[in-house]
């Protein structure tokens, strides 16, 4: 049952119905949201006298938030936190906004360097490729928009799992496991934070025939008004022009990011 259906239930109308407490349930629902954003681990008691009502429509509205992903229970302590639903719906309105302000980027990327140009956010912990720009005439792209996943075996992975912190390889590694695709890819743990690490020092990330034999990226990382990394931006070449074009390409990528960054920087204001 949709979400606001359960709730028109609750308050004891059909769909449609009329009448000054219409949406009343829809407001609780909100105002459970917004209190527990901003103070993680309130309990139903608590939350119930916050909203005036009993405990048992309180504990019925926090049990359609956890069933929908909105609400979780905290771990750590008692009561609640904000779920994953809240961040997926996060990162769709940001990635809508990344896309808009990278795409000019991209289409110039992908003339400027003659190779496919790609936007990456990072979904549920993975890479997806959310925007793909390709030169005129070009050959069959590398990784198709859409693609999600093998974060580790490609440079616009690394680098998006580089920026969630010193601790991004561990959580990685233990969350999807390091699946080898080639002989180059790298599946040992200490040997991937030690990767990780150099990319957030050097401010690149590369991947050669990591993922895929004959296919070689270069990624930098898209930076917010705040420093994080919001996403990536990167070209492929094969690995028979990569050793010519790979000082060309991370100095092309390395001004779409800044580019798309300071574009960032400047809607933000």
């Amino acid at each position: 049952m949709r979400l606001e259906r359960r709730l028109d239930v609750l308050d004891g109308r059909a769909p449609d119905g009329d009448g000054g407490a219409k949406f009343g349930s829809i407001r609780r629902v909100f105002r459970i949201l917004d209190l527990v954003s901003r103070r993680e681990g309130l309990t139903a008691k608590l939350l119930a006298r916050e909203l005036g009502v009993s405990l048992s429509t309180c504990y019925y509205l926090i049990n359609i938030l956890i069933e929908e992903d909105y609400l979780e229970k905290n771990p750590a302590r008692k009561g609640y936190r904000i779920g994953a639903a809240i961040s997926v719906l996060h990162e769709r309105r940001s990635g809508a906004d990344l896309g808009a302000t990278a795409e000019p980027v991209l289409e110039e990327l992908a003339q400027r360097s003659g190779r496919h140009a790609y936007l990456g956010v990072l979904s549920d912990g993975a890479v997806t490729v959310s925007e793909v720009k390709s030169p005129c005439k070009s050959p069959p792209v590398g990784l198709v928009r859409g693609f999600h996943g093998a974060s580790h075996a490609l440079a616009l992975g690394k680098v998006l799992i580089a920026g969630t912190g010193a601790e991004g390889a561990t959580d990685y590694a233990e969350d999807f496991g390091l699946e080898q695709f080639t002989s180059r890819t790298i599946v040992q743990p200490a040997l991937f934070k030690v990767h990780l690490d150099r990319i957030r020092v050097e401010g690149v990330a590369t991947d050669v025939e990591e993922f895929e034999e004959n296919l070689c990226c270069v990624a930098a990382p898209i930076l917010g008004p705040s420093g994080t990394f919001e996403g990536a931006v990167g070209v492929s070449t094969s690995a028979r022009r990569y050793a010519s074009e790979a000082g060309t390409m991370i100095e092309l990528v390395r001004w779409a990011a800044d580019e798309t960054s300071t574009l960032l920087r400047k809607g933000d204001v």
